[in-house]
């Protein structure tokens, strides 16, 4: 499976506190914008995540020494019987769609994992967190069979103002 921005998501799934529900929504406009990231030497990911509606998209790019090794479009929609945001991804070299749920468990830490898991995320093979350290900085861990499979630093150079 391709790994997604999203960018975004797990070391550890934490538990979602039960006394205040988080605006999933709301969230996910923190990671509205332009971010680029380091991803192994040579190689970093530009993702443009920006509003469509109540909604949003990230179209991002990989790339190493000027040369695009692929990109991806992903829709981000919120699941409310689940509290949860779906998202729908392709990439440019091939005509499969990837599925994925995702869910902030604390203002700043939000979880990934494939869709198929998302009532019970830790039977996952792979999952993502990102983690937002400052408004324009997070962290993207990857994780298969639980073990960190990378961690990469993203900036965020350009903030979109959410509509």
């Amino acid at each position: 499976m391709t790994v997604v921005f999203i960018q975004c998501f797990t070391v550890g799934i934490q538990a979602q506190a039960t006394q205040t529900k988080l605006d999933q929504i709301e969230l996910m406009k923190q990671c509205l914008g332009v971010w680029k990231g380091e991803l192994a030497k040579d190689t970093i990911m530009i993702m443009n995540w920006t509003s469509y509606g109540k909604a949003s998209e990230d179209n991002y790019k990989v790339v190493t020494k000027d040369k695009i090794l692929y990109s991806r479009k992903a829709i981000y929609g919120y699941d409310q019987e689940y509290d949860k945001i779906v998202v729908a991804a392709i990439t440019d070299n091939s005509p499969n769609i990837d599925l994925m749920a995702i869910w902030f468990s604390s203002k700043d830490t939000a979880n990934l994992v494939e869709y198929e898991y998302l009532s019970n995320p830790e039977k996952s093979n792979f999952k993502m967190q990102w983690i937002l350290i400052t408004p324009d900085s997070a962290k993207r861990i990857v994780i298969y069979n639980n073990k960190v499979e990378s961690a990469s630093t993203f900036l965020r150079e350009k903030n979109e103002q959410s509509h």
